[in-house]
């Protein structure tokens, strides 16, 4: 009885002592993927009229925004009319509205809205939820801005600073 309370108790210090060097030396990696690298990440999505757009067809030396959206939120509704609304401010910008909703969401979002009518507005679903998992989206909307090398600017978590935007590619293009 001795010998097998021993062994139990050896065996207990040698897992405590397994999961404290376990813990001890692993790293927690909590950064999303788009904190690590500056660059915009390839993507691909799917617009309404069913072809596929990806970074590659963004034009280069213009600044992008990707913007995560959800149909249904009423932020991103609202985010929405207000790019809509400053298109004419936004005109150097290529805007990637891009969801992880179906299809058909997407379709009447972007039906509903016209946005075929602005040619620097690309939006599509993203079956594959790259997009979502490069930003560790948590909340809708989510924008990303580049500039024209592609490279991070900053992010709005929800929604998008519209004056800092517009000052930011107001300098761009005195520049």
């Amino acid at each position: 009885m001795k010998s097998l309370f021993i062994f139990f108790a050896s065996l207990a210090l040698v897992a405590g002592a397994s999961a404290q060097q376990a813990s001890g030396t692993a790293t927690t990696d909590t950064l999303a993927p788009y904190q690590k690298t500056a660059y915009m990440p390839s993507f691909s999505i799917q617009t309404p009229d069913s072809t596929w757009f990806s970074k590659i067809k963004l034009k280069a030396k213009k600044p992008t925004l990707i913007l995560y959206f959800s149909p249904d939120c009423g932020h991103c509704q609202l985010e929405t009319e207000e790019v809509i609304s400053k298109m004419n401010e936004l005109r150097d910008l290529q805007i990637v509205m891009v969801t992880s909703r179906p299809f058909e969401d997407m379709k009447n979002f972007a039906e509903y809205y016209k946005l075929n009518r602005f040619p620097s507005i690309k939006i599509g679903t993203d079956p594959a939820r790259l997009v979502t998992r490069f930003y560790d989206v948590k909340t809708t909307p989510f924008s990303a801005l580049y500039d024209e090398k592609g490279k991070l600017v900053t992010v709005y978590r929800n929604q998008i600073n519209m004056d800092e935007l517009i000052n930011f590619l107001n300098k761009k293009s005195n520049s």
